[in-house]
């Protein structure tokens, strides 16, 4: 009998605590009470599980779901998880249009706008810098730059593009040829529809054919680096590939890689380059103990005067301010004298002194000096 009392009471005990429990987890104002007390003590990940447990349970109401919603967006927000925050909020603004916590959210989402913004130009200015070393030639720094950006996970796929773009550029450009072609190679893989990788892509190939002689630099250990210098020591062998150019075209096959240059990447650094390589090309050279090795305008001084002028017009147009601008001047010049052009000369020589605007400087000097001598 006490037994069976005992068993009662405790089945009426249990019951009534279950349904207390159930009244009060059921209860949605109970619920979004006890969310906002553990959002307001740092419980922010309980406290978003809640607010969106809320939000989707079909017995919350319409103003409790509202609240809800809010909350969703504001917690991601100080997470910083702005895509969410939008998400949430655009939501807010559809479903309840007349709601008075829309001022508060036009305002948040603004201030997400600007914090996107000045994270955007934080990652331009770190690619800005890092040019910069490039630029001046402070290759050590600029590639540890480059490499941050493109390690860095914040970083979009453009930026870790192009820092694994001019990465490769560089230690292309310091000879290590086969350390550069890994880079450019991964570049192609991981990036291959950044514009990067389609440059690349295309001349790959051309890139691979254009070493010419052996480089290790900064791609072997020092045991190995020690080895070879020892090996070399009794080979003497130039580790170069040598290309006889006896009898053909070189000025020529020259001046077509310099105009691809101008032709896909004009007005850029590297159609300066260009301009100036392909002047130097049409200028001419000649060794005196080989006559194959004349070229240019000591080669055909008729035949070459005409290009030299139309790319150095070219080149004065594109890249007025060139450093360059004045020393070619004078070469022309200097050609039209060694051809006993004089009256050419004479007309270069004084775009030199004009092109001076007064001051006196190495080449206004140099023109003025020859001005006076012209004769042979």
């Amino acid at each position: 009998m006490k037994i069976a009392l005992f068993i009662i009471v405790f089945i009426m005990i249990f019951n009534l605590l279950y349904s207390t429990e159930i009244s009060i987890s059921s209860n949605p104002l109970y619920q979004l009470n006890l969310t906002f007390d553990l959002y307001h003590h740092g419980f922010l990940d309980e406290a978003l599980e809640r607010f969106i447990g809320l939000y989707n349970n079909e017995r919350t109401p319409k103003e409790y779901k509202a609240e809800a919603l809010y909350m969703m967006g504001e917690i991601s927000y100080e997470k910083k998880d702005f895509n969410n925050a939008i998400a949430d909020w655009n939501n807010f603004k559809k479903e309840y249009p007349d709601h008075e916590l829309n001022d508060t959210i036009s305002g948040k989402l603004e201030n997400i706008k600007q914090a996107i913004l000045k994270e955007k130009h934080s990652k331009v200015s770190a690619l800005d810098i890092a040019n910069d070393y490039y630029r001046h030639n402070f290759n050590e720094i600029a590639k540890e730059k480059f490499l941050s950006i493109y390690h860095n996970p914040d970083s979009s796929a453009d930026e870790k593009a192009k820092a694994l773009y001019i990465v490769g550029q560089i230690i292309f450009e310091e000879g290590d040829y086969s350390l550069a072609l890994e880079d450019w190679e991964l570049l192609i893989t991981k990036f291959p529809d950044s514009e990067y990788a389609k440059q690349i892509a295309i001349i790959y190939s051309q890139i691979s054919d254009i070493i010419t002689f052996d480089s290790d630099r900064n791609s072997i250990t020092l045991v190995a680096r020690a080895y070879l210098q020892n090996g070399d020591f009794w080979s003497n062998a130039d580790r170069e590939f040598i290309i006889d150019s006896s009898w053909m075209p070189n000025v020529e096959i020259a001046l077509k890689w310099y105009d691809k240059v101008l032709e896909e990447l004009p007005n850029t650094p590297s159609a300066e380059v260009a301009y100036r390589r392909k002047l130097f090309a049409l200028l001419g050279s000649s060794n005196p103990d080989d006559n194959q090795k004349v070229f240019g305008l000591k080669q055909d001084f008729k035949k070459y005067i005409p290009v030299v002028l139309k790319t150095f017009s070219d080149f004065e147009k594109d890249f007025p301010k060139s450093a360059y601008m004045q020393g070619f001047r004078y070469q022309i010049a200097q050609a039209y004298w060694t051809e006993g052009y004089t009256k050419s000369a004479k007309t270069w020589l004084k775009k030199i002194i004009m092109y001076g605007d007064g001051k006196e400087t190495f080449y206004t000097e140099t023109a003025k000096a020859r001005l006076k001598n012209l004769e042979f």
